[in-house]
């Protein structure tokens, strides 16, 4: 990958990441963005997967919550869609239905929200890391002329910029 492709695709993701922590931090609803089969099905499944692999990158920093008798079971739903097709039939947590599925996705929505507020609290008990003020851009501001960074070669305000300004 080249310098300007991995510096553009750093942007997004950054961007990406700024516009969860903005609603995390007004203590708006994060919906995952979920992945879908050619059947048009949600499952999930992916989007717990990748959520679990960061969990993995840092499991000092998730201990905690993960072994906190009365909050750890904000990450339930979340490691019920992780484990589900797990190759130790011991971890799987069983068929779970369409009906099911919905709940557990929404729980697991929830649940990631609850851990948010669950460390910022801890942050701020500690006196650390203390957010005082809405995150702020770490990407300088792509002009509604410029070229999209995602690469399509359309200006920003005909791309991912018109979703941007709704």
């Amino acid at each position: 990958m080249r310098t300007n492709e991995a510096n553009e695709f750093f942007a997004l993701m950054m961007r990406h990441w700024n516009t969860i922590a903005d609603a995390f931090f007004k203590d708006d609803v994060h919906l995952p963005l979920l992945l879908e089969d050619e059947h048009g099905f949600a499952s999930g499944n992916d989007w717990a997967n990748g959520f679990m692999r960061v969990v993995k990158m840092r499991p000092g920093g998730w201990s905690k919550l993960l072994n906190d008798e009365e909050n750890g079971g904000c990450l339930i739903p979340t490691m019920m869609l992780h484990h589900e097709h797990d190759k130790d039939p011991k971890m799987r947590p069983g068929p779970i239905s369409l009906e099911q599925r919905e709940d557990v996705i929404a729980h697991m929505t929830a649940g990631i929200a609850y851990a948010y507020r669950y460390f910022r609290a801890g942050r701020e008990a500690h006196g650390q890391d203390i957010v005082t003020t809405e995150p702020r851009r770490s990407t300088p501001k792509i002009g509604r002329n410029e070229p999209c960074p995602c690469g399509s070669g359309k200006k920003y305000k005909k791309c991912c910029g018109k979703t941007a300004e709704n």
